[in-house]
């Protein structure tokens, strides 16, 4: 799961962006200290580092926070 905070006048647009990523499986705007979340899927960490990488240049994207979830 990667949590992403925006610049406010950017938030649809990079939400738009992130939920059209290819790794991305699902993507919702949240209230709080940040603004979206999303939901990626890969077959190792490296591919998610590189999902969380191209997730934080994304125009408007302020700071992401990547949490790794265990099965």
């Amino acid at each position: 799961m990667i949590l992403i905070k925006t610049r406010t006048p950017e938030m649809v647009g990079v939400f738009d962006k992130i939920k059209s990523h290819p790794k991305v499986v699902e993507a919702n705007t949240i209230y709080g200290p940040y603004d979206i979340y999303s939901l990626c899927e890969d077959e190792t960490t490296i591919g998610i580092k590189r999902t969380a990488l191209e997730i934080r240049n994304v125009a408007g994207v302020v700071s992401t926070l990547t949490c790794l979830i265990s099965e």
